[in-house]
């Protein structure tokens, strides 16, 4: 076990940010399109090159000569590629065009998609996706049709974006100097302006890469990494987020569940009889599990990692979260997994491998079917894991998410991440589970990770606290 303290970030880089981002959201709008041109070219291109070099020096330092020189010579070439085609061409803006507006007919296509499943199901935001749809699919094609004439119509949407995103900014620098996000009594959340899901789909995987680097190069020590707030006002956790890190199909995006104490609770597609086109579609199942048993069935067995990020809420907030609970368990019947159903007819159950099964005979846990509520049918881009998470922390005072298409577990990990990063929010611990032999006693580790998080507020030391 590796215990650290976490790097925060200081309220005046928050400011900063928010600042730049929304400077450059004027200028978006206001410059000449010629001169926006040449700002991106410019931009890509010392992007490219930096990339590049960075990259180059990583592999020098570990003797993969062949990487590092593949790596430079790929993006050096990229990034004259541009310059000549900048040179060459009236104008280079089709390039960010077309692949905006492929991004934005995709996106379109998932909106149109969970306007039919909230019409079919007779669910909330019939109205909203139906005209995001409509939004998106027209965007998209006007940028494809004719991206340079529309150039102009990207950059003013592109500046918007970042205007609204620095608002949201603004308000976390907001909350880190006031301490609203600590009130006891706090039960409203603060929207975040989501990262498009085209940046944070796929975080998962790169935390996986990430994980997998500090363990070759010996940064990462043991099986469990922890990494505590050492200025949090709080050194207890009562309530753990976790993402699933997997490169495994399509679970490589990722999935949220949530525990309270030694129980998680988690929503998928446990019920494998009702699962169709790969998992995209299903059965909403909801189940409540040990934690122990789970982590190690994760870590062993399915052979993910997991981050959990953990919040000390106060009486109030909890109790809220472990109200919403009882509320969506009240849509929920139990569920007899095929390992019972062979119980009861005097069967051997123990040759069956579906989740439910496992969940029932090797963890103890409970399997239940979502009959009624938002979440009977499983979708994989809207009522999905992440969207139930998230409503289980409605009045928890958690920041919540603006959902833009697709709701995925790496959009929400980048919000946690930041949480975890700022100054005075609720989330004040990161947990990396990488390897199961080191969990074993949760009353162990909450006592150990309380009383270093003690130690580094009253001492100021980062510890060394390895194995």
């Amino acid at each position: 076990m590796q215990i650290i303290k976490s790097k925060s970030q200081k309220n005046w880089v928050t400011l900063l940010f928010s600042i730049i981002l929304f400077i450059s959201g004027i200028l978006l709008i206001v410059l000449n399109d010629d001169i926006v041109e040449v700002i991106f070219v410019a931009l890509m291109v010392i992007l490219l090159f930096a990339y590049g070099s960075i990259r180059f020096f990583q592999c020098w330092k570990t003797n993969d000569f062949k990487s590092g020189v593949g790596s430079i010579m790929l993006s050096f070439s990229g990034g004259l590629l541009l310059v000549i085609l900048y040179k060459g061409l009236s104008h280079i803006s089709f390039l960010p065009s077309i692949i905006v507006g492929v991004v934005s007919l995709v996106l379109g296509i998932m909106r149109l998609l969970i306007f039919i499943s909230c019409l079919k199901n007779k669910l909330k935001g019939t109205v909203r996706n139906g005209i995001s749809a409509l939004l998106c699919i027209s965007f998209g094609l006007l940028l494809i049709i004719n991206p340079v004439k529309n150039f102009e119509l990207l950059t003013i949407i592109a500046g918007c974006y970042l205007i609204f995103y620095a608002i949201t900014s603004l308000f976390d620098y907001i909350a880190a100097v006031s301490n609203s996000d600590l009130d006891e009594n706090r039960t409203e959340r603060r929207l975040h302006f989501a990262l498009p899901n085209i940046i944070t789909a796929l975080q998962p995987s790169q935390m996986i890469k990430e994980i997998n680097k500090g363990r070759e190069n010996g940064d990462i020590v043991g099986g469990m990494l922890i990494e505590q707030k050492p200025d949090a006002k709080y050194d207890s956790v009562n309530l753990e987020i976790m993402v699933h890190l997997t490169t495994k199909g399509a679970n490589k995006f990722g999935h949220i569940d949530l525990a309270i104490k030694d129980k998680v609770y988690s929503y998928g597609t446990y019920d494998t009889s009702k699962v169709k086109l790969m998992g995209f579609v299903a059965q909403g199942t909801f189940v409540i599990i040990p934690k122990i048993p789970y982590l190690k069935y994760c870590l062993d067995v399915q052979k993910k990692y997991v981050i959990g990020f953990g919040a000390h809420l106060s009486e109030k907030q909890l109790k809220a979260v472990q109200d919403n609970i009882e509320e969506l368990l009240k849509d929920c019947e139990p569920f007899e997994s095929l390992y019972e159903r062979a119980i009861k007819k005097g069967e051997d159950g123990s040759k069956y491998g579906d989740p439910a099964s496992d969940i029932v005979r090797d963890l103890g846990g409970k399997v239940y079917t979502v009959v009624s509520g938002p979440f009977r049918r499983y979708f994989g881009i809207n009522t999905n894991c992440v969207k139930v998470a998230d409503s289980l922390l409605a009045n928890s005072g958690i920041d919540r998410l603006t959902f833009n298409g697709i709701s995925t577990p790496g959009g929400y990990y980048s919000m946690l991440e930041g949480m975890f990063r700022r100054n005075n929010t609720r989330i004040i611990r990161k947990t990396s589970y990488i390897i199961s032999d080191e969990i074993d006693d949760l009353d162990e580790l909450r006592e150990l990770a309380r009383q270093t998080a003690a130690e580094m507020k009253k001492n100021k030391v980062e510890p060394d606290n390895k194995g």
